[in-house]
């Protein structure tokens, strides 16, 4: 009799830690990133023929203060997931615990073509970088969508795009790539 409610317990002890682990593995917060109107606060919301502009809004204040430097960058929809660098990229400069911070990529060559955007850090030392977020999928951990099937921005020769906002981690361990 002991001895059976011994099994019992430690199979009830098991089944217990392990759905506490599964539990714990999950997405606790889903975040949206479909505003009714656009958010015009980045002061320069005019869009310039091969710009693309937005603002990105960090979920936390974990980042990292050395070491390298956060960036807004673009790849060609083609060069997705990114092998190389990207084709236009723009530093955000991380000041205090400021959430919020506008951005404007430009350089892009002549084409009509659709790109993916994605927030990483870019290590001073080299080696792979974190992205913590890619545009349509942002802090989404789903390999379907941020790898697979991303948002992408369309510019061509003749009109940009504008508010592009996204929402990015800042804490580098919790990557999406």
């Amino acid at each position: 009799m002991k001895k059976t409610f011994l099994n019992h317990f430690m199979l009830f002890a098991f089944v217990a830690i392990l759905g506490i682990m599964i539990n714990s593995c999950g997405e606790d917060t889903i975040i949206s990133n479909n505003p009714s109107t656009p958010d015009t606060s980045c002061a320069d919301t005019t869009v310039t023929n091969l710009h693309i502009k937005g603002k990105i809004t960090f979920v936390d204040t974990n980042f990292v203060r050395s070491g390298g430097v956060y960036l807004i960058s673009a790849y060609p929809r083609g060069g997705w997931p990114p092998l190389g660098g990207p084709i236009s990229y723009d530093t955000v400069r991380i000041s205090g615990n400021n959430l919020e911070y506008c951005y404007d990529l430009g350089g892009f060559p002549s084409l009509d073509t659709t790109y993916v955007l994605s927030v990483g850090f870019r290590k001073s030392a080299g080696g792979q970088s974190p992205v913590m977020s890619v545009y349509g999928c942002d802090t989404s951990h789903q390999v379907s969508c941020w790898l697979m099937n991303p948002t992408t921005v369309r510019i061509s020769p003749t009109s940009g795009a504008r508010y592009i906002n996204m929402i990015s981690w800042a804490d580098t361990s919790k990557k999406v790539y």
